[in-house]
């Protein structure tokens, strides 16, 4: 009980401190865990670490495609080998072997 009263009695005698102490606790507090805080910031920065990886992937898939669709309509020769791996198609006077395993 003594304990008790001395705490109080200090707190009482040194009311700016500690009250300059609880706001500066209550500052930290809200600094680091609010909506705004460092915690959501570190959480808002791995995330857009990880979309930009996503837009390279995406990047990088339609340079592929745009390169694929510019040799179908350019280049015959990949169009006649689609044709034949694909769809299995021939030329006239073309004979098809097929090789069966076991």
């Amino acid at each position: 009980m003594d304990l008790k009263n001395n705490f109080f009695q200090s707190v009482r005698a040194n009311k700016k401190k500690y009250i300059l102490i609880a706001v500066v606790l209550l500052f930290t507090f809200y600094f680091i865990f609010s909506d705004y805080g460092l915690i959501e910031r570190f959480s808002l920065e791995l995330e857009l670490k990880s979309k930009n990886k996503e837009v390279e992937a995406c990047k990088t898939t339609k340079d592929s495609l745009n390169k694929i669709i510019y040799k179908l309509q350019t280049d015959s020769l990949e169009i006649e080998r689609i044709a034949r791996e694909k769809y299995g198609m021939t030329k006239d006077n073309e004979e098809v072997y097929y090789i069966e395993t076991k």
